[in-house]
């Protein structure tokens, strides 16, 4: 048996952002607010980062992402509604055509997710 899962997915802003950090985004979801996490992607932590190179690199990835949404004429996500470990639903996040995953690690502001491994932002 095949179940096929269709919900609308909006990006709604928080804070003035739609997107808290480079690969954590606010949407809403069937008139639900929920988080996504792009997949195949890790960015620098805002939150808590190790060093200020950190920071400085998950702030410029944040406002990569950010511009790139207000500045878009398509946005699509594509998601098969897994949750990740902090419940945020894993998604594509494609934008004119463009995956942004790809677009970020292409820009030097992130790397393909690897589980089990964290980069270290301070040692670049």
């Amino acid at each position: 048996m095949i179940t096929i899962v269709h919900a609308e997915i909006i990006l709604r802003q928080y804070n003035d952002l739609y997107c808290y950090d480079g690969d954590t985004c606010y949407v809403t979801i069937d008139s639900q607010n929920e988080k996504i996490r792009l997949l195949e992607l890790d960015t620098p932590e805002i939150s808590k980062p190790k060093c200020d190179a950190e920071l400085k690199l998950g702030l410029e990835a944040r406002d990569f992402v950010n511009n790139l949404i207000k500045n878009a004429e398509t946005i699509e996500f594509k998601t098969d509604y897994e949750l990740d470990y902090f419940g945020r639903i894993l998604s594509l996040l494609i934008i004119d055509g463009d995956d942004v995953s790809a677009l970020l690690v292409n820009n030097g502001l992130g790397v393909v997710y690897k589980k089990g491994h964290k980069m270290n932002w301070c040692n670049n």
